[in-house]
């Protein structure tokens, strides 16, 4: 009991008063043991660690394969020397179009052959601006033909184009059921459904039109502008899913379908008349009483 100080005295004195023998026993173990030594020692702080973003780290990364590709040396091939000459390469830029060949996609340009667009024509030249202009006019017969009808400012390229205007524009015309604008011009009595329509109509009456690069083809309408471009470079766009046969237009290949594939009825909406063969239709629908009865001459 040496080891008690003053302070465990005074508690044990005040156990054994009051008469707390369990608590007064615990606390006599407790002094008699051994104290215990405690010791501690003090560690070196863990090194602080840098941590890097991941963009910085992909800079780092690129910036690293720049440097190695600058210092690096690359060998263009002599394939792909003539294969640069081809597509029209400057020399200067090998090295980038060699080093990064596969972000591109190559189209070959060896293909400039332009084609005469009259169907029993197989002319065929090198591309050039207006390159098939003299063989239009000389062999074809194209030549400035003006509309002679009132109020129309059109200029026919060829005698066939004014036979198809003067048929289409100032022939016989069925009234749509939904028609809300009609011609401005006082002799042309066409009503459209639209007003794109009817600015289409317009520009025709005063020659608006698109023209071709290569020969004197014009139009008023885009779409068929682009027609007339495939036809001259022989881009068959349009393939039947049967026989794989190809066409230059969407309206070409559906009567192809109908024609040797489908076999339908062609029934006439004014009349009723029906035949199998689009031919016959076409001759009816020409002659059809009922459908000219509604028809007006522009």
């Amino acid at each position: 009991m040496g080891r008690v100080n003053k302070h465990d005295r005074l508690v044990l004195k005040y156990l054994k008063k009051t008469g707390r023998r369990k608590t007064l026993i615990i606390m006599m173990k407790s002094l008699e043991r051994k104290p215990v030594k405690l010791s501690f020692a003090i560690q070196k702080a863990p090194e602080r660690k840098i941590v890097e973003s991941l963009q910085v780290k992909k800079e780092r990364k690129k910036n690293s394969k720049d440097s190695e590709r600058k210092n690096k040396i690359v060998t263009i091939p002599e394939k792909f020397k003539k294969l640069a000459k081809k597509f029209g390469l400057p020399e200067e830029h090998l090295q980038f179009f060699y080093e990064n060949r596969e972000s591109f996609q190559w189209e070959a340009k060896d293909k400039t052959d332009i084609h005469c667009t009259e169907k029993t024509c197989k002319f065929v030249m090198k591309a050039s601006k207006g390159c098939l202009i003299d063989h239009m006019i000389s062999v074809h017969k194209y030549h400035d033909i003006p509309c002679d009808k009132p109020d129309c400012s059109f200029v026919a390229y060829s005698q066939k184009n004014l036979n198809l205007h003067t048929g289409s524009f100032h022939g016989h015309g069925r009234r749509p059921d939904s028609a809300n604008a009609a011609c401005p011009f006082p002799s042309c009595n066409a009503f459209f459904a639209n007003d794109l329509n009817l600015q289409t109509h317009i520009n025709i009456h005063e020659n608006r039109m698109f023209f071709c690069s290569y020969c004197p083809f014009r139009t008023s309408e885009a779409r068929k502008l682009t027609i007339h471009l495939d036809i001259h470079f022989n881009i068959k766009k349009y393939v039947c899913d049967v026989c794989s046969r190809p066409f230059f237009r969407q309206q070409t290949l559906n009567i192809h379908v109908q024609a040797f594939h489908e076999r339908p009825d062609y029934f006439c909406k004014d009349c009723g008349f029906n035949t199998s063969k689009r031919y016959a239709f076409n001759i009816h629908r020409t002659s059809c009483k009922e459908r000219l009865k509604h028809s007006q001459i522009l």
